[in-house]
């Protein structure tokens, strides 16, 4: 069970706002092998870390760094080596910028809901590995996934099997985002490589008392 990997989602986000240098420090803190945090690019060139699609209406790419409260991607860069960071990449178009500013970082993982996205890094030849997330189910998820480029997969907790988890060979999958033990030890039992959690620090203490 000590190679059950636990991230925390979006750092620790029941503890200290997500996406926040103090949210990322609190999930290693507690003993997490990492975190994810989501990636976007602004109007302006300054790449940050923000979830949500659109501020006030607005879409979030649409606007400038000074309007918005977030951390910019370069305050990461004291993580390297520290721990996972799963970097969720939430729009594909700057790749080339990425890499410059993530693309020496150590122990890193890059996914995205956009597959184009993945590919396009793929065909980069990066160093890191990229990774597949995923809503719902993919059709041969294997092949897929290796024609992307993939070796990581994130998937919903809810629609993680078994057979899924055997499909795909020594892909590692890390669903997100199981918050009870309960899920946690069927997560563990079924041979996912680890979760993406809000509550990193309570995963952390029930991976111990197993």
């Amino acid at each position: 069970m000590l190679d059950f990997l636990i991230f925390g989602h979006r750092g620790s986000p029941r503890r200290f706002p997500e996406n926040t240098v103090d949210s990322f420090e609190e999930a290693l803190r507690s003993g997490a092998d990492g975190f994810e945090t989501d990636l976007r690019l602004l109007a302006d060139g300054v790449a940050v870390l923000f979830h949500d699609h659109e501020l006030n209406g607005e879409p979030v790419e649409s606007l400038p760094f000074d309007q918005l409260r977030a951390q910019r991607v370069s305050d990461l860069a004291r993580f390297s080596g520290r721990g996972t960071m799963i970097l969720e990449v939430k729009r594909g178009g700057w790749e080339d910028k990425l890499i410059a500013e993530i693309g020496e970082w150590s122990n890193i993982v890059v996914a995205s809901f956009d597959h184009a996205l993945i590919a396009s890094l793929a065909k980069r030849r990066v160093k890191f590995p990229l990774g597949l997330t995923i809503e719902g189910t993919i059709a041969d998820l294997p092949a897929y996934a290796r024609f992307v480029g993939a070796t990581w997969i994130f998937p919903g907790f809810r629609h993680v099997t078994a057979e899924l988890v055997r499909s795909v060979g020594d892909m590692r999958v890390v669903p997100w985002t199981p918050n009870r033990p309960r899920d946690w030890k069927r997560l563990a039992d079924i041979g996912c490589a680890g979760v993406i959690t809000d509550v990193p620090g309570e995963a952390v203490e029930w991976r111990k008392a197993q």
